[in-house]
This record gives structure tokens, C-alpha cells and sequence, in this order.
């Protein structure tokens, strides 16, 4: 080769390899970015995972206090009354009221989740009737009318 086609061989080459990295550059961005996006919206659901889990624990916890007060605020209601079958059906509801609040006491939420999900496998008709009312009851309250 002489030396001027080796030249335009090393320009051919030159230009070559910089299209190649003009070509990757942008690929390699989009994916840089692409390993941003995703893991930025990884640590976004892991916190929102983490704020839910949270609020559900401190319902957990609210909804337990408030069976409790209102177990308290029946019977003291009950004993007021003369009628001793209405004080043995409010004792029995008291009763009810604190079995369940010792129940989301002593579960975390994944064991509560695990027990609802055994509930359901063991009564799945029972299961479906139940949503399927409160399907249609949902249907009626917030279902639009076309008055």
C-alpha cells in the first residue's frame, strides 16, 4: 500500500470507529438513564410499600383501642337496662368486640393476610356471594343515574 491509501485507510477507519461511538454514546445514555428511571421507581415503591405498611399498622392499632373502648362503652351501657337478655346479648357482643381486638393485636399484617387468604380458599361460594352483594350495593350507592 502506499502511503497515501494507507492515509485514506486510517481516515476510513477513523471515521468508522467514531460513528460507532457516536452510534453507542446515545444507546449507552438511553440505557444509563433507563437504569435511573428504574431505579429510582424501585426506591419510589419501596417507600410508598413502607408508608402503607405503616399507616396499616397504626389502623391496625386505632381500630383495636376503638373495639376495645366500644366493648367497654356496651357493657357499661347494658348494665344500665333492666332486661337481662339485652345485658347477656350486649355481654356477648363485648365479648365478640375484644376476641377481635386481641386478634389484630397479637397478628402482624401478613399473618392477617394469610389467615384471610385460608378463609377464603376454605368458603369460596361464600366468599363470592359476599362480594357479589356488596358489588351490587357499591353499583347503587355510587352508580350515576341517567335521570
Amino acid at each position: 500500500m502506499t502511503d497515501n491509501n494507507q492515509s485514506n485507510h486510517d481516515n476510513t477507519a477513523a471515521s468508522n470507529d467514531t460513528a460507532h461511538d457516536a452510534a453507542a454514546t446515545p444507546a449507552e445514555a438511553i440505557h444509563h438513564v433507563a437504569d435511573q428511571v428504574s431505579s429510582e421507581a424501585a426506591k419510589a415503591i419501596a417507600d410508598a410499600r413502607k408508608a402503607m405498611r405503616s399507616s396499616a399498622a397504626i389502623a391496625k392499632e386505632k381500630a383495636s383501642d376503638s373495639l376495645l373502648t366500644a366493648a367497654d362503652a356496651i357493657r357499661a351501657e347494658s348494665l344500665k337496662h333492666d332486661n337481662e337478655e339485652l345485658r347477656n346479648q350486649a355481654q356477648t357482643l363485648a365479648r365478640g368486640m375484644e376476641k377481635t381486638a386481641l386478634y389484630l393485636d397479637s397478628r402482624t399484617l401478613d399473618q392477617m393476610s394469610s389467615d384471610a387468604t385460608e378463609v377464603v380458599k376454605q368458603n369460596v361460594w361464600q366468599t363470592l356471594g359476599i362480594v357479589f352483594v356488596l358489588g351490587l350495593l357499591l353499583g347503587l350507592i355510587f352508580g350515576g343515574r341517567d335521570d
